[in-house]
């Protein structure tokens, strides 16, 4: 579906259409809330109520507390689309969302987990304002979060894609995203709506999308993390699901992300703080034992991914005791590197080779825990800087490899 790409001009009434995660449980009285947040924020602007569900493979509009999927209201009230945020495909909150948005012009859209956020903050006006009075065309969500919440976000999803794209988004993947009309028209009319339908619509798909098309861009704080924790999922499953939708994105990306050198603030709206004060709770020696035992495993493995001098350096980093276990930074985002060109090259079976890395993350992670325990927040942002330029320096490797795989082959 194509738009002529007339933006609306910041401060311009028109709809507004919220996307709410549907896991969170939407009923009418939270419905209502949101509606006088909405109204009070932005007077000029006016909506109506949609919900979005998993149906029949696909996602079908519903009003608000039914089961069954109705055809889309014209009353004039705030509209809002739930579903599960962050999935891909034909299951995507963000396809149901940007249809709706284009097909009433609205003058922005918002893809948010409303029902778990404070009621009684104005979070969802900070998400939206930028695009509403701003200008900006996308804004990412930053959230306030313990040390230990995240520890992929921050060893992986944050370096990575600020060293590819160049933009530093703190939290890229938090599921939550507020659009422009120009962008949401852009993106609906996306080819990979058709040619990748198992990958498009994923919040990595959509962050990709946004940074390599030079949108303009800013994140804003909405407070606590709003999304309840993946219950019983492991690191294994987390690497396999998340890095296998962000590694798919930079084979889409791969002639963006080869041009760009390093990286750039991004404007943020709103304020807080990027960690919480409590510091992690983990059982380094619990995570060294898995490391040590995935060396001895998955050695055969390994050696078809990484160059013999980081095996070694691998071998003597576990000979050590476990409060002098380090991972240096540059090899750590070489091993990250491998792996992506491991996934590009299809060097194996692709849930297999992200399987592998759990060991190596989880030694990551007890090196990370043990250089930053007790570090003041500023230290520790300090350190986390540190760790991103490394990505940003070794991004000439990761080139290299890319480009001559057969070249590395140990």
């Amino acid at each position: 579906m194509a738009l002529e790409a007339t933006a609306i001009e910041p401060g311009v009434a028109g709809e507004i259409v919220v996307a709410i995660d549907g896991a969170g449980g939407v009923d009418d009285s939270g419905v209502e809330q949101l509606e006088l947040q909405l109204n009070r924020r932005f007077p000029k602007n006016r909506a109506t109520i949609l919900m979005a569900r998993p149906r029949a493979g696909e996602v079908v509009l519903a009003s608000p507390g039914e089961v069954e999927p109705v055809p889309a209201p014209t009353s004039e009230r705030s509209a809002l689309v739930t579903t599960e945020g962050g999935i891909p495909g034909q299951y995507s909150a963000l396809g149901a969302l940007l249809r709706e948005g284009v097909r009433r012009r609205a003058s922005a859209v918002a893809l948010v987990a409303a029902a778990q956020h404070d009621a009684s903050a104005d979070w969802l006006g900070l998400l939206l304002a930028p695009v509403l009075e701003g200008g900006f065309e996308y804004v990412c969500p930053t959230y306030l979060r313990r040390r230990s919440d995240a520890p992929l976000n921050t060893g992986i999803i944050y370096p990575l894609t600020r060293a590819l794209y160049g933009q530093r988004l703190r939290q890229p993947l938090g599921g939550e995203a507020a659009l422009s009309l120009t962008l949401a028209a852009r993106l609906l009319d996306d080819p990979d709506w058709r040619r990748d339908p198992v990958h498009a619509g994923s919040d990595a798909w959509l962050v990709a999308k946004v940074l390599a098309g030079r949108h303009r861009v800013c994140q804003a704080w909405l407070g606590a993390w709003p999304r309840a924790s993946h219950g019983d999922e492991g690191a294994s499953e987390t690497l396999v699901r998340a890095l296998g939708l962000v590694f798919r994105e930079m084979e889409r990306h791969t002639r963006c992300w080869q041009r760009v050198e390093g990286s750039q603030p991004v404007p943020t709206v709103g304020s807080g703080s990027w960690l919480g004060g409590e510091a992690p709770r983990v059982s380094v020696e619990r995570l060294l034992d898995t490391f040590r035992l995935g060396a001895r495993e998955l050695a055969p493995v390994w050696s078809l991914v990484l160059p013999p001098a980081t095996l070694l350096a691998l071998r003597q980093a576990g000979a050590a005791r476990a409060d002098a276990f380090r991972l240096a930074d540059d090899a750590w985002a070489r091993i990250v590197y491998d792996f992506a060109v491991a996934y590009f090259v299809k060097t194996m079976e692709r849930r297999q080779l992200l399987a592998s890395l759990t060991p190596l993350y989880l030694g990551w992670i007890a090196s990370f825990v043990q250089e930053t325990r007790g570090l003041e927040e500023p230290a520790f942002e300090a350190r986390v800087e540190a760790l991103c330029a490394a990505f940003e320096t070794q991004k000439r490797y990761l080139i290299s490899r890319w480009r001559w795989p057969d070249g590395f082959n140990p």
